[in-house]
């Protein structure tokens, strides 16, 4: 399995990204893959959530971005064996005028070949809209995973507009970028509503576009977030950590095969 760099997206807040970017970085460390998890978030909730408040971040996404330190600088471990975390901070957004004005969207791009030399997995979690930091994420990644809530039709809209942008940058900027699958986010299969939008998302996806496993609404997310924490340290024993894990798993088996894949058409 070639090393891969994968965008959480979704235009829309509150899917679910931070939420995701989290755990499945625990679950994939928790499979022996190195993982680095890069907050280009300016909220900064990633990485409130990953490192501990006894570590000193001297160096930020925001010094990467502005080129005041080189990127290996810039990481640092989370509590969590085989995971790392490039933290952000409020300040990256004063960055945005000026690099929309140069179209200096190489952030992420232009380190690839140390990140993917160093790490299995590296996640990028990306703000809820298609700007500045959303755009770096993709320059740079090899597959993006879109969250959607179960529970929200409107979530639908930031779906659409992602997949737009991202065939808009693999045609112009980064052919290499792929859609990898629609996570479906707080699922509750006793509710109609879940119904339904699951169901809508099945006449937009084909079934090869949408995970397996789906993310369960479950109480414990509610308070691993008011903690600051992750599902696997809040309640591992829970369904939504074991979805976490399938996830994890799943993510690994669909990697694998597209390499086994290439690797037979080239020979």
């Amino acid at each position: 399995m070639k090393n891969s760099i994968i965008s959480i997206v979704n235009a829309k807040g509150g899917v679910g990204k931070s939420t995701a970017t989290c755990n499945l970085g625990i679950a994939l460390s928790r499979q022996n893959k190195n993982v680095l998890v890069i907050d280009l978030d300016p909220q900064a909730n990633t990485t409130s959530i990953l490192i501990p408040p006894n570590i000193n971040c001297p160096n930020t996404f925001y010094e990467y971005i502005d080129e005041s330190a080189p990127i290996e600088k810039c990481i640092y471990p989370t509590f969590e064996k085989n995971l790392w975390c490039l933290p952000n901070v409020s300040e990256a957004n004063n960055l945005e005028p000026n690099l929309i004005k140069k179209q200096n969207f190489e952030g992420i791009r232009k380190s690839r070949s140390f990140l993917k030399k160093t790490y299995n997995f590296i996640l990028c979690d990306c703000p809820p809209n298609m700007g500045t930091w959303v755009m770096t994420a993709l320059f740079g990644s090899d597959f993006v995973i879109i969250p959607n809530l179960a529970n929200s039709t409107f979530s639908i809209d930031g779906l659409l507009k992602a997949i737009k942008l991202i065939e808009q940058i693999k045609q112009k900027e980064n052919p290499s970028l792929k859609f990898l699958r629609l996570l479906i986010n707080q699922v509750d299969k006793r509710k109609s509503i879940s119904k339904f939008n699951i169901a809508q998302i099945f006449q937009y996806f084909p079934k090869n576009k949408v995970f397996e496993t789906m993310i369960p609404t479950n109480a414990p997310f509610e308070t691993a977030e008011a903690h600051r924490t992750t599902i696997f340290h809040e309640a591992p024993a829970s369904n939504g950590c074991k979805a976490y894990r399938y996830l994890a798993k799943e993510i690994i088996s669909i990697l694998e095969d597209k390499k086994n894949r290439k690797d037979q058409t080239e020979e």
